[in-house]
């Protein structure tokens, strides 16, 4: 390949950086969503080049990458640029480049073909006696003489546009990434809101519990005992026995503090993804050891609403890189 000539000139943005807008958009970055777009064009010497980057879901980071056959060699930058900035998601890469008129042709020789053929085509004149000499339209009628030649930039010269162009790809793609990732925790908050608004209600029906069953227990025994008097000592040992087994104190405690880390790794921002997944496992193993352990219709209905609102949270989580 050749070196493309000519002077340099500064490069124009054509799809500016978010940050170069008239007015700046502000955007609080705590999560980022895995999905997105963006998109970033420069010229420069009449050459345009752009990039375009699309962001779906994934459970790691892979990037796949489309270049014209020239820069092929670029490959391990693009990927390496593009790692740099995202942690999560399947990421597509697209590298365009454009010369006005197309890349230049020119028509080459290949010498070293031209003294094989010579070499030989002299060899066959006087192993066989043949008369004539072997002259230019001889030479020039053989195969592969003469070929054209794609005069194409250097990797090493294209690559300082092409990491222009993906900058501001990146750029374009990780504000539109944070923007859906601060709806995306907006609503993860409510629904935690909603959780621990249940948890509560779970929590204050634990006594009411026990002095219902005591209640219950007490009622029975006069019924049986015909006479109004029963065994206290009785009645209070079948209480502490249900109290003891269905208590889920220490769920209720977990489970709000696996809601409070919840919430400090949506404000703490960056890729917490993976760690938002395995809070929302201890969220529901907590949630089903309650509902288990309570046997209680009032309790049993806060944690069928607590456990929707779980999996509306893991459907969005997601979507977190």
């Amino acid at each position: 390949m050749l070196m493309a000539a000519g002077g340099s000139t500064p490069a124009v943005r054509l799809f500016p950086r978010p940050s170069d807008a008239a007015e700046p958009r502000e955007v609080t970055v705590l999560i980022r969503s895995m999905t997105g777009y963006g998109r970033g064009e420069i010229e420069e010497n009449g050459i345009r080049v752009s990039a375009e980057i699309k962001s779906v879901n994934n459970r790691f980071l892979e990037v796949a990458v489309k270049l014209p056959r020239f820069l092929a060699p670029l490959e391990g930058d693009v990927r390496a640029a593009v790692q740099k900035r995202l942690s999560r998601g399947r990421i597509f890469v697209d590298i365009c480049w454009d010369e006005p008129g197309g890349p230049a042709e020119t028509v080459v020789l290949d010498e070293s073909a031209a003294d094989v053929y010579y070499k030989l085509l002299q060899s066959l004149k006087q192993r066989f006696g043949l008369s004539g000499e072997v002259d230019l339209a001889t030479l020039a009628s053989l195969p592969d003489l003469l070929k054209k030649e794609v005069r194409e930039w250097e990797p090493s010269r294209a690559l300082p546009l092409v990491r222009e162009a993906l900058d501001v790809a990146l750029d374009d793609l990780v504000e539109m990434k944070a923007r859906e990732g601060a709806a995306l925790a907006e609503d993860l908050r409510a629904r935690l809101s909603l959780m621990l608004t249940r948890l509560e209600a779970i929590e204050k029906r634990a006594p009411e519990r026990v002095e219902e069953l005591r209640a219950r227990l007490s009622k029975r025994l006069k019924e049986l005992g015909g006479t109004g008097e029963y065994d206290e000592e009785l009645l209070a040992r079948e209480v502490v026995i249900f109290a003891e087994r269905t208590d889920y104190t220490e769920e209720c405690v977990r489970f709000g503090i696996h809601c409070r880390n919840f919430i400090d790794y949506l404000e703490s921002g960056g890729a917490v993804g993976r760690k938002l997944n395995f809070l929302l496992q201890e969220l529901g193993r907590e949630a089903n050891t309650i509902g288990a352990k309570a046997g209680d219709a009032h309790v049993s209905e806060s944690v069928v609403l607590i456990k929707e609102e779980l999996e509306k949270v893991r459907e969005q989580v997601q979507n977190i890189e």
